[in-house]
């Protein structure tokens, strides 16, 4: 899996957008949640564009379970606002899903699923 990281200033948020080329690991993962933070950090922003409707994923429950512990919040605090973008025939969208209330379970309330780009932007940049 290869993905970009774009700034977008008109909106002031991070857009990483990943191709759906192989099945994404725990590594890529973290790799791309690492260079998702750094331009956030970058550029002063909390708020990131997750467009993971080409990715499919290749993880086990235990590793899903586990991965929002390894996230937190990146050092952004309550301000960080996370909208993952897929599609509702994802064939891993149990799994974002799992993802998604992992988060909540452990207070990491500014992740949200998104089915529609132009509602992940109206959440991502409503104040």
């Amino acid at each position: 899996m290869h993905w970009t990281v774009d700034y977008s200033p008109q909106d002031h948020l991070v857009r990483v957008t990943s191709d759906g080329q192989g099945a994404a690991d725990r590594a890529q993962l973290r790799q791309l949640t690492r260079d998702a933070m750094a331009a956030g950090h970058a550029h002063g922003c909390a708020r990131f564009l997750i467009d993971h409707r080409l990715t499919r994923l290749s993880l086990g429950a235990a590793e899903i379970f586990d991965m929002p512990r390894r996230g937190e919040d990146g050092g952004f605090g309550h301000a960080l606002r996370i909208a993952l973008l897929i599609t509702p025939d994802s064939p891993s969208r149990a799994d974002f899903e799992f993802y998604a209330i992992q988060c909540g379970n452990l207070g990491i309330h500014g992740l949200r699923l998104f089915h529609d780009e132009a509602a992940a932007r109206d959440w991502l940049t409503a104040p």
